[in-house]
């Protein structure tokens, strides 16, 4: 995946830093629905990987996916 630029987890941790799991339902819906929108914008690189993933890595996908079904 790192040679391909498919990985996206560091890039992925920042974000999820600032997640309070006592913060009231409220909150966490807030912070939810501000990640989808951030981790979903076009020039998002973690969108972009994943969008990559089935051209530029289809047997890692295919992996996943069988993973899935267990």
């Amino acid at each position: 995946m790192a040679e391909r630029d498919l990985l996206f987890l560091d890039d992925l941790a920042p974000h999820l830093e600032s997640y309070d799991p006592a913060a009231s339902e409220t909150r966490q819906r807030e912070f939810v629905e501000h990640l989808y929108r951030t981790l979903n914008a076009a020039d998002s690189p973690i969108r972009n990987r994943l969008l990559r993933l089935c051209a530029d890595s289809p047997d890692l996908l295919a992996v996943i996916k069988n993973e899935g079904q267990v």
